[in-house]
């Protein structure tokens, strides 16, 4: 059929409504890892703001994680709630009213008072809002990724998929540079320091300023998806993901998500505080070695997605596991031992750590959306990514704990072997998923992933 001359043809269209939408998906995804690994970088030289300096050493250490913890137990929430609507109202709506509601609580985060203010009522607040800001990031996830992946081609999901989960390690570098700028002209140090008082508060104003950015070109660039605008709604999706048919299928991504949770919080949240206590790097050296470690660690995650078409996701997640549990955890283990030193050898175990414990992001965009069939996948992908949040968020007392067992320094070694059995054990029990038809909307909720 021919066409105007000047005018797109549908292939030309569709490729860019594919475009559009992956791109969409990444740049949420990378605003969503800012906002949640922004403390673990940011807050570390600046802590004293909101914990004052005579409180015990192992409640300031529990203290610190539950800032960050509040935001991995405020996901599975926002997951539940908004992963409902995601299947029920629509994929891109929802995503505009979870980022918009990361935007609000990130600014408000950027202006609190300190400790020296208004007392424990500030860190209190911290924690709060850190809750509220995860809940709108659960959100976030049931719309974006599904709504891309389900624009996106048999065959080049594992590319695209790979491309929306390089906004995590892209987001880790971004907030070390952000970090390491302002440590430049506001120096770190005691509690009327400049970077504890005022120069924490840029990265958390630019995050929001991302997250603006973000829902000006969504609500212009990017369409519903067609998958879901055709198929037949689930009535009740979160009951089909959890009690119904679907139920193994989520189990089995339970699993496997524990394992990449314990994973990410030791080569991501707990890396800084290692490179920092283990390695006795100060705050600028530390973000120096996450930013080439991470930025480095981002350009390979398209490559990763793309290998994952051509092994296989179920391989190319179990191998992963292993090295979750081999290679990860002996670098945690070497940097314990004090025997890594000097800032380039440093650079070379954080990125193996990043390597190993943060590349499966590139295959989760694409794996969990082909676990889960159109009328419930917003709800299955939100649930599935965000609920196994709710064992490991608590990893800083599960440390405590091992730490009357073993040096506490060892404890992310121990997490981490924990995290690549669980990883490959998921991996295992699931089905090979790339051949998976994401269009079909003639899938019947009650039946598996439709094979093409």
């Amino acid at each position: 059929m021919s066409t105007i001359q000047g005018d797109p043809t549908p292939d030309a269209l569709e490729s860019r409504r594919t475009r559009n939408a992956v791109f969409g998906a990444a740049f949420g995804f990378f605003v969503d890892m800012y906002d949640v690994y922004l403390p673990t970088v940011t807050l570390v030289p600046a802590m004293i703001y909101f914990i004052p300096a005579d409180m015990p050493p192992n409640t300031k250490a529990v203290t610190s994680a539950l800032v960050f913890v509040a935001t991995l137990l405020g996901r599975p929430v926002g997951s539940m709630i908004f992963g409902y609507f995601a299947d029920t109202v629509g994929r891109r709506r929802v995503t505009l009213w979870a980022v918009a509601g990361c935007t609000v609580t990130t600014a408000l985060i950027a202006v609190l008072p300190g400790y020296a203010d208004i007392g424990i009522a500030s860190t209190a607040l911290l924690i709060v809002l850190r809750f509220v800001d995860g809940v709108f990031m659960g959100g976030g996830y049931t719309g974006s990724t599904p709504l891309a992946m389900e624009a996106s081609p048999k065959g080049r999901r594992g590319w695209y998929g790979g491309f929306i989960g390089g906004g995590s390690a892209l987001a880790n570098c971004v907030i070390a540079v952000a970090t390491l700028v302002v440590l430049q002209f506001a120096h770190e140090g005691g509690p009327h320091a400049a970077y504890t008082v005022w120069g924490w508060r840029i990265p958390f104003g630019f995050g929001a300023v991302l997250s603006i950015i973000f829902l000006v070109y969504y609500a212009r660039s990017v369409d519903e998806s067609a998958a879901w605008k055709s198929t037949r709604k689930a009535k009740n999706p979160i009951r089909e993901i959890v009690l119904g048919s679907q139920r193994r299928d989520f189990l089995q991504i339970f699993v496997l998500m524990t394992g990449v949770w314990f994973a990410s919080s030791m080569a991501s949240g707990i890396l800084p505080t290692a490179l920092h206590e283990d390695s006795h790097l100060t705050a600028t050296q530390v973000t120096g070695v996450l930013v080439i470690a991470q930025g480095i660690h981002a350009l390979f995650f398209p490559f990763l997605g793309q290998l994952s078409e051509r092994i296989g996701r179920r391989r190319f997640i179990a191998w992963n596991g292993v090295a979750v549990a081999v290679i990860c955890a002996g670098s945690f283990a070497l940097l314990a031992l004090g025997w890594s030193s000097g800032f380039f050898t440093l650079v070379v175990v954080a990125l193996v750590i990043r390597m190993t414990g943060g590349s499966v992001f590139a295959v989760t965009p694409s794996y969990l959306c082909e676990r889960f069939p159109v009328a419930a996948r917003g709800t299955g992908f939100g649930l599935g990514y965000s609920t196994p949040l709710l064992v490991t968020s608590f990893y800083a007392y599960y440390q405590n704990w091992l730490g009357h067992l073993i040096p506490r320094d060892f404890t992310p070694a121990v997490l981490l072997v924990l995290g690549g059995v669980l990883i490959t054990g998921g991996a295992l029990l699931g089905p090979e998923t790339r051949h998976a038809d994401l269009s079909d909307a003639s899938a019947r909720i009650e039946g598996n992933i439709a094979v093409g």
